[in-house]
């Protein structure tokens, strides 16, 4: 019973102990990505101006010019991440 025991013990130990080293990997790899990446905020302008130019007569005959302006303006941000990857040029030379 006791040697049951101890089987047990160590089958669990190893079994922790290899779960630890997956985890301890996944963190590295993503240390090292997260240096990697880049991050590139851009904000978008959309600028739209409309002008309406209304004539009307008047009862003595003079005319009254409106003029309305809309100014319509919309700002988005995005946000892009870029991997900095360096490109490797192959050069082949024939003799």
């Amino acid at each position: 019973m006791a040697t049951i025991f101890i089987v047990f013990v160590s089958f669990g130990c190893v079994f922790v102990l290899g779960i630890a080293a997956f985890v301890l990997c996944c963190l590295i790899k993503k240390w090292k990505c997260s240096k990697a990446i880049e991050k590139n905020e851009m904000v978008h302008v959309d600028q739209h101006l409309q002008v309406h130019e209304n004539i009307l007569q008047g009862p003595n005959g003079m005319k009254t010019v409106a003029i309305t302006v809309d100014d319509d303006l919309h700002v988005h941000d995005e946000e892009e991440c870029v991997k900095n990857e360096k490109l490797g040029t192959a050069s082949t030379s024939k003799a």
